[in-house]
Order: structure tokens, then sequence, then C-alpha cells
């Protein structure tokens, strides 16, 4: 007999995919964890996920877009790899700030489709 996950690590592996999921994506050059007044975070034992915020009721990621992409393609390509991670719950995105590419570390260049 299996016992139930516990909640908190749910959270952390979801929060966790989401931030990979979304670094993947070649119009994110980074997760912005927000102002102080409104942070995007999730808060895990001993640790944070900045950028993502994990709640029973929605997902919200808050990112630092590729210059030269359009908004709506940068929201679009974050939202498609969240909402299979996001068991249903609606996706915020939003994006604090722009970075020109070459200004980009290079461990952030757009990684292959997956």
């Amino acid at each position: 007999m299996s016992t139930p996950a516990d909640p908190a690590t749910a959270e952390a592996d979801t929060a966790d995919a989401i931030a990979a999921a979304v670094l993947a994506r070649p119009a994110v050059a980074a997760l912005h964890p927000g102002r102080l007044a409104r942070r995007t975070v999730t808060y895990l034992p001993g640790r944070r996920v900045e950028g993502v915020h994990v709640t029973d009721d929605r997902i919200a990621v808050s990112v630092v877009g590729v210059q030269g992409i359009p908004i709506t393609v940068l929201a679009d390509q974050v939202r498609t790899a969240v909402e299979p991670l996001a068991g249903g719950r609606p996706v915020d995105v939003h994006v604090a700030d722009l970075q020109s590419l070459t200004d980009q570390p290079p461990a952030l260049l757009p990684a292959p489709p997956v």
C-alpha cells in the first residue's frame, strides 16, 4: 500500500519542474523574483524557487524575456511549458524585464525543442 505524497515535496517538485520548463523556452532569459511588495516565489523548507509561485488555485511565473521577441510569443511559450505541470490551474505570466540576447549568459541560450 502506498502512502500519500508529502504536500511539501509535491509542491517543491512542481515548482522545480516549472522553473526548469520555463527556463528551457527560447524567449525566456531568466526567472524574476518580483518586487518586494509583490514577490513571485515559492517558499520551501530551507530554500525558495524565485520566479515561480505555486498555490492550490493557480500558478504565477515572473520572467525576464529576450528583447525583440513579442510579449505575446513569450507569454505563449511560458504557458505552453507550464500547463502540463499546472494540474488544470490557471497560469499567470508576468514579464518583469527584457534582456538583450547579447547580454544573455551562454548557459541561458535557447534549449533545443522538447
